[in-house]
């Protein structure tokens, strides 16, 4: 894997990690130690729906960080906007522990779950980068694409995705991702996309597979972490 366990836990509370992405890099190790723990439990419940398996991750990455001395906390369906109703949410959220009780916990990055799936409708199947039309039109759903719009992130220059393969095997997704992107790249859109976004080379340990990727938006580049869970193997 990119990132160890052993620099990430080299002290309580130490955040340690090449600037100026440390912080963030020290959320992404946090995840990489979750997602065998929810491998096993959501195996165990036999979830298998986006939801379910958001909020669990959500649990288990803030039981981990708690455990471990580490000053995050994760929140499952992170408002964008929590001044407004109607506002979108990402995945979950990750905010920083502060002293200060009288202080809101500053959010510091967002993540994005998407399954993985051939078994999911056609229509769905290019989620994890792109929505589908429905009705005559677009309908804003896909997980990179909500980044690229900056629908999440807005504000961020780190953020993550997180991929729960259900079926097949890591390579053969982030195939599949490149290819819808290099599609894309081929269209008219507003950003544009282009084949420089591609989700680069997979490092895999187990069943925890990372890659990354730049999402060209209007406001900036992000840099997207993808941490994909592999949730077809039995223990």
């Amino acid at each position: 894997m990119a990132h160890s366990e052993r620099r990430m836990l080299g002290g309580a509370g130490v955040l340690r990690g090449p600037a100026p992405n440390a912080q963030f890099n020290s959320v992404a190790e946090l995840f990489s130690l979750s997602l065998p723990l929810l491998a096993k439990s959501v195996q165990q419940d036999n979830i298998k729906n986006e939801n379910g398996l958001n909020r669990r991750l959500a649990r288990f990455v803030s039981s981990v960080a708690d455990k471990n001395g580490l000053p995050f906390i994760a929140q499952p369906e992170s408002m964008e906007d929590e001044t407004s109703g109607s506002s979108p949410a990402t995945d979950i959220g990750i905010h920083l522990k502060v002293d200060d009780i009288e202080s809101d916990p500053p959010k510091i990055t967002v993540f994005e779950g998407k399954r993985l799936s051939t078994k999911l409708p056609k229509h769905r199947r290019k989620e994890y980068v792109f929505g589908h039309d429905k009705d005559g039109k677009h309908v804003k759903c896909g997980g990179i694409e909500r980044f690229k719009l900056s629908i999440h992130a807005k504000e961020f220059k780190y953020a993550g995705m997180i991929g729960y393969i259900q079926d097949g095997i890591p390579e053969n997704w982030r195939t599949q991702v490149n290819a819808c992107i290099a599609e894309l790249s081929c269209q008219q859109h507003n950003p544009s996309w282009a084949v420089q976004e591609q989700l680069t080379s997979l490092a895999t340990n187990e069943r925890v597979s990372e890659c990354s990727s730049i999402v060209s938006r209007v406001d900036g580049n992000l840099h997207l972490t993808h941490l994909w869970i592999d949730l077809g193997q039995e223990d």
